[in-house]
């Protein structure tokens, strides 16, 4: 099966981030079904009544399972391909052994390193600013924690410019340390939506001017 082959494939590069060796002590569950629909229902004869029709994959904290269906070999132009499914297959194996280590955490924690791993954000920080962050006012750190997703902005790009910032300043040993101390997470998170889009903004910034002085001499 493909599923299988992409979680037993791409785990280690989740271990290593983590800095865990050992994964025997992880116990989840993981469903894999033939298509998109017959994944919907069956979350929904499992008890999980509000999953949208377009659901494509979900990690569940309430019952520690991947939930996930097979990709067609050659599937029509409005079903997902293989090689798009794969990063939403390792996306939430990511948060299934983030689970495992930490238990519940923030959502916005819980994306922001998911999409750190999984290459949504190729383009970089600084595209990611001057297209989408810079065009609005950023929200509220209360709004991301509290309401992630409910707001016609983007929170996964908040969430991962918050998790890019906190591995930059703190490096990522103690950033691993820190998000495993709910005390120093609690402390961390305050304002942290404007202190990495501020850090990066004048990053870039610099980095710009920089650029220019260097021309013009």
């Amino acid at each position: 099966m493909h599923v299988e082959k992409v979680l037993i494939s791409r785990k280690n590069e989740i271990l290593d981030f983590f800095e865990m060796e050992d994964s025997s002590r992880f116990s989840f569950s993981i469903y894999i079904y033939d298509t998109q629909e017959e994944l919907v229902e069956g979350l929904r004869q499992r008890g999980f009544l509000k999953d949208p029709d377009y659901m494509c994959a979900c990690f569940k904290d309430s019952d520690q399972s991947i939930n996930l269906f097979e990709p067609k070999d050659n599937p029509s132009s409005c079903e997902w391909s293989k090689k798009e499914y794969d990063n939403v297959i390792f996306h939430e194996q990511i948060h299934a052994i983030q689970y495992a280590i930490y238990g519940v955490q923030p959502e916005w924690l819980t994306e922001g390193i998911a999409k750190y791993l999984d290459g949504t954000y190729q383009k970089g920080i600084c595209y990611l600013l001057e297209n989408y962050i810079n065009q609005r006012e950023v929200p509220a750190m209360i709004e991301l924690e509290e309401e992630f997703g409910r707001h016609d902005y983007d929170s996964y790009d908040y969430a991962y410019i918050m998790v890019c910032y906190l591995i930059e300043i703190l490096g990522k040993k103690e950033f691993l340390r820190m998000i495993g101390n709910q005390q120093a997470l609690d402390t961390f998170s305050t304002h942290l939506v404007d202190s990495a889009v501020n850090y990066y903004n004048h990053k870039f910034l610099e980095e710009k001017e920089s650029k220019i002085w260097i021309l013009e001499k």
